[in-house]
């Protein structure tokens, strides 16, 4: 099948699967009644629900979608390993850490963004001079993150072991990707930055395609250190916001991107916007077969996205067999 008609598809169903989520819930409500709800005026429960509660909440799942997945590729091709993204490369943990503090605190929504977004990029900076001091390399970046990782886990442990039992709650439910947070002056700003970062990495597509053939090809055809330390900015910047506001949720940044690889090829002038477009669609869907698998109770997008990335990887080992050993 030519690419022009896969990205027409693709795009297609992307709007479908984009009108059912903002019907799907506890209450249904029909796709061709939605245009009548939200030209009626504020005056009905629909109109309420759909304003109010799913479409904030599914354009956060959006951006949030959007940004992971970028940031997954980008991670990839930089350090030139399949299983780079923002777990590996410590994010998710300082995200974790400042959050679960900030939350123990009893701090404001705002705080706990703003502790969240500084506590990832604390991990981040460590992970990134570590990897400096071993001449950036994609191993040292991995591992360092890796462990990183694993230290900042045991931190958060630390402080629920200190904490209130409803606030431990509360915590447990930011670092599952709870989505219900959603507003929107904050999604609106953060997609305005999320463009921008998104933005910049496409401007550097031709570096991406360039630098997955390795370092010396790359540094031959003129991609210099400089522009791999902005590659990689970029990527944990988008990751680093997308957490901070929205939690912890796992698989996004590194599922989509194999499967919009898989989709459409390695060039990264397809990739960037598929995978932008791809984990937006995964995300939002993740998000609303959380809210609609045992109503009322709201399921958290992480606990979906890492069911399905599990099964993902797991079906993939199993296909590959003795490929990995």
């Amino acid at each position: 099948m030519k690419t022009g008609i896969k990205i027409l598809l693709f795009t297609a169903a992307a709007c479908g699967i984009f009108v059912l989520c903002v019907s799907a819930g506890s209450v249904f409500i029909s796709p061709f009644r939605i245009p009548e709800i939200l030209s009626g005026g504020a005056g009905s429960v629909e109109y309420r629900i759909l304003v109010d509660l799913r479409i904030p909440r599914i354009l956060m799942a959006l951006v949030v979608g959007a940004s992971l997945s970028v940031s997954g590729v980008v991670f990839q091709a930089v350090l030139k390993n399949p299983l780079a993204d923002p777990y590996t490369t410590g994010v998710s943990g300082g995200a974790a850490v400042g959050a679960t503090v900030a939350i123990a605190f009893s701090m404001s929504y705002f705080l706990v963004a703003l502790l969240a977004f500084g506590g990832s990029l604390c991990a981040v900076s460590f992970v990134y001079a570590v990897s400096r001091y071993r001449g950036l390399s994609g191993t040292a970046l991995v591992l360092a993150g890796i462990a990183l990782s694993v230290l900042l886990s045991s931190a958060v442990l630390l402080v629920f072991a200190f904490s209130r039992a409803d606030y431990v709650h509360k915590a447990l439910l930011w670092l599952m990707g709870d989505l219900s947070i959603a507003k929107y002056a904050v999604v609106m700003r953060m997609a305005v930055v999320s463009l921008l970062l998104t933005g910049l990495g496409f401007l550097y597509r031709r570096h991406l395609n360039i630098i997955s053939f390795g370092d010396e090809f790359a540094h031959g055809l003129g991609v210099s250190r400089g522009d791999i330390v902005n590659l990689f900015w970029i990527a944990s910047l988008l990751a680093a916001i997308s957490v901070s506001l929205a939690g912890v949720i796992g698989f996004v940044g590194l599922l989509v991107p194999h499967v919009m690889r898989f989709m459409f090829g390695p060039d990264h002038s397809r990739l960037i916007p598929a995978s932008a477009l791809g984990g937006a669609v995964f995300l939002m869907g993740a998000d609303t077969l959380g809210r609609v698998l045992v109503p009322p109770y709201d399921i958290p997008a992480g606990i979906i996205t890492g069911f399905a990335g599990g099964l993902f990887f797991l079906v993939l080992v199993i296909r590959k067999g003795g490929a990995y050993t």
